[in-house]
This record gives C-alpha cells, sequence and structure tokens, in this order.
C-alpha cells in the first residue's frame, strides 16, 4: 500500500499562488488540498499538480454540481465538509442519500469529513450515518472530536473504530481536550495527545492494509492563526505552521517506513 501525503494551502494565502504551490513540491509532497476554485486557478497557471478539491454544502444539488466542477480540473479524490450539526438525523439521512447517489454518479473517491459544525461533529452521530450508510466514506479530523467531547475519546472506542473502518482520507492534525489543535506537537508537554493521535492514524492505516486498498491519503492540515496559538500581545503565531506540517508528515513517513 502506497501513503501518498498532500499539503494544504491553508494558512498559504499570504504567498502568490503558484509560489505556495511551488514550494509545496519542492518540499517533497504528493500533491495539495485546495478548494475548486483555487484548483481552477492553479490549473490555468500551469501546475497539474496531483489535487484533493474541498467542497462545502449543505444540500445534495451543490455537492453535484462541485462534484462535477471537481471532475472537470482533474481533483484526484473530494473531501466534502457536509450539512449542519443542527440537522436531525432524518434530516441527514436525507442528505446522504441524495449524496452518495451523486458521489457514485461521479466516480470519484470522496470523503466526508469528521468536522466541528457538520454532519460529522461528534463520534455518536457519526457512528449512526457509518451503520446505516456501509459505503459511505470519511476524511479521519479526530481533532474535532476531542474538542468536541472534551476527551480524548477513550469512552468512545466502539464509534472510534467504526470511523477508522470507514476513512479514507486522514487530516493529520493533533487535537487535545479543549481544543482542535496543540500549540506545538513537537513539544514534549503534548506528548500524551499526540502518542493518543499517532495510535490512531496507525490503526487507520492497519484497517486499510487489510482491506486491501491500494492508496492511504494523509494531509498534515495544523491551520494558522487562530488555529494556532499566538502572543496575546502582538498576535503573532507561537511556532511555525510550515514547519509543523512539514515535521507531522516527516514523523508519519519514518513511523511507517
Amino acid at each position: 500500500m502506497q501513503v501518498r501525503y498532500y499539503k494544504s494551502l491553508w494558512g498559504m494565502e499570504a504567498l502568490p499562488l503558484g509560489d505556495a504551490l511551488q514550494q509545496i513540491l519542492d518540499a517533497g509532497y504528493d500533491g495539495v488540498e485546495t478548494s475548486v476554485p483555487t484548483l481552477k486557478e492553479a490549473r490555468r497557471l500551469g501546475f497539474d499538480t496531483p489535487a484533493l478539491a474541498m467542497l462545502f454544502t449543505e444540500d445534495v444539488e451543490t455537492l453535484r454540481a462541485g462534484l462535477a466542477e471537481a471532475r472537470e480540473v482533474g481533483a484526484e479524490a473530494v473531501n466534502v465538509h457536509a450539512g449542519k450539526d443542527w440537522f436531525t438525523f432524518q434530516q441527514g439521512c436525507m442528505f446522504f442519500e441524495g449524496a452518495l447517489e451523486a458521489v457514485e454518479e461521479s466516480g470519484l473517491t470522496v470523503t466526508f469529513e469528521t468536522h466541528r459544525a457538520r454532519l460529522l461533529f461528534d463520534p455518536v452521530s457519526t457512528a449512526a450515518y457509518l451503520r446505516k450508510f456501509q459505503n459511505l466514506r470519511i476524511t479521519a479530523d479526530f481533532s474535532h472530536w476531542t474538542c468536541v467531547c472534551g476527551s480524548l475519546l477513550h469512552d468512545q472506542e466502539e464509534s472510534v473504530e467504526l470511523a477508522i473502518q470507514h476513512t479514507s482520507l486522514i487530516h493529520a492534525r493533533v487535537g487535545h481536550t479543549e481544543g482542535p489543535q496543540v500549540p506545538d506537537p513537537r513539544v514534549p508537554q503534548w506528548q500524551e495527545p499526540v502518542d493518543r493521535f499517532l495510535g490512531f492514524w496507525d490503526r487507520i492505516k492497519a484497517a486499510h492494509e487489510a482491506r486491501g486498498e491500494a492508496v492511504l491519503r494523509v494531509d498534515p492540515e495544523f491551520g494558522p492563526p487562530n488555529y494556532m496559538w499566538t502572543d496575546p500581545a502582538t498576535g503573532q503565531p507561537l511556532a511555525d505552521l510550515w514547519d509543523v506540517c512539514k515535521w507531522m508528515r516527516d514523523t508519519l513517513r519514518e513511523r511507517w517506513a
């Protein structure tokens, strides 16, 4: 099985797009993750970089249109922020029924992200959808879940394991019990959540291999302020975002070599 690493353009907006893309390629990433409009601009600039497209939708028709655009610009897979956390389970089921039909029609690899404020915002509600929709694939960003649940999820193993079995893309950001991102995963103070998340990702890789999957996609998607902690007096980040993302990627590369 091949593990492919992607770099999100989130936090690199201060750079011209071409410069940001070149920096990512020069650093040895396998591709980028970004919105469909940004991917269109990248193609216009002549970058045929492998790409994961991001879509944000609350209804099936918007999703269907977004998938068509993603296919047109050559996205190799699509990550979707779907619905709202306040949807009832019935509303969510109606969405996924139509969404999975749209995914099948598109022919694309599509995953739905475990994200705060979205349908898959916590382990229990996500597990309910996964039990109902066996072909639902997810982007595992468990940093949102540790934040929502105020724990490292030791008391939710059944739901976590079900999510692991349905994961096709990892957003490799480390969360903690009070927030979606530790200030710097390289600092020993945060070793407990780092170890917990490394364990999640090891299990996802093992599940992928057990299913005979060809590719596991990983994006070490640490975010800029206000995800990243800052000096309260100056607003300056307390760590370098580029270095943190690269360290996370290199840590997984070495761990899984």
